[in-house]
């Protein structure tokens, strides 16, 4: 199956902002797309002593990193699914960190999902959000400008809304239990002391609704 084209700003990073939607109490994990293994670091903190924490990373030195700090219990370099065609592991969850906008065809990723599931596993991912306010107001301007990070990612494939990304998991045979945005416009506004930013801040805020987050990250198990 294809895979994401592996950018260095994204290999190390923890995404706590992802921790609190993590399920508690699941015995089995798998990372797809590890990088080199910040997230892992910092899920294996909150997962309970003998649980199982596996990843899949396609690019070798980033797998060969995620090995070294000693998270994971296991590493495989290669691409999902094929390379865990030989295992007949299942986990209680399965995780894509920025995977499905890298992917030619993220729905085959997400139905290839369901044979590496316990019969009450679940999927969480994150994914970019294109109706982002920046993102609109470019495209507004006509501007469509590809950078290194962010929603418009050079490497990005595929672009989602809320409500796309909901067809997409129902679409692969998943029931959504939450969708909840992160990483929200006004980071400048909360650190910024005048008040008329403020007094504007609590007007357009609300406004936007879901054009306030840069992603979203979804909770889905099989239908």
């Amino acid at each position: 199956m294809d895979q994401p084209t592996q950018q260095d700003c994204y290999a190390d990073i923890a995404r706590e902002e992802v921790l609190p939607f993590v399920p508690r109490n699941v015995e089995s994990v798998l990372e797809v797309g590890c990088g080199r293994g910040g997230f892992g670091r910092a899920l294996r903190g909150m997962l309970a002593p003998g649980a199982r924490l596996v990843a899949v990373e396609a690019v070798a030195s980033s797998a060969a990193a995620a090995r070294d700090i000693g998270c994971f219990d296991e590493v495989v370099t290669g691409y999902f699914p094929e390379a865990l065609t030989a295992s007949e592991e299942r986990f209680d969850l399965v995780c894509f960190n920025d995977v499905r906008e890298h992917l030619v065809d993220p729905q085959a990723a997400l139905e290839a999902t369901l044979g590496v599931l316990t019969p009450s596993g679940r999927v969480l991912a994150t994914v970019p959000n294109v109706q982002y306010a920046a993102v609109v107001y470019d495209l507004i301007r006509g501007r469509w400008t590809y950078t290194e990070a962010g929603v418009l990612d050079r490497t990005h494939l595929r672009f989602f809304t809320r409500s796309s990304l909901a067809d997409l998991f129902h679409d692969a045979g998943y029931t959504v239990e939450s969708t909840h945005g992160v990483n929200p416009i006004g980071d400048i506004w909360r650190t910024d002391p005048v008040a008329p930013r403020r007094w504007l801040k609590s007007i357009v805020h609300p406004a936007l609704g879901n054009a306030r987050f840069t992603q979203f990250v979804v909770l889905a198990r099989p239908a």
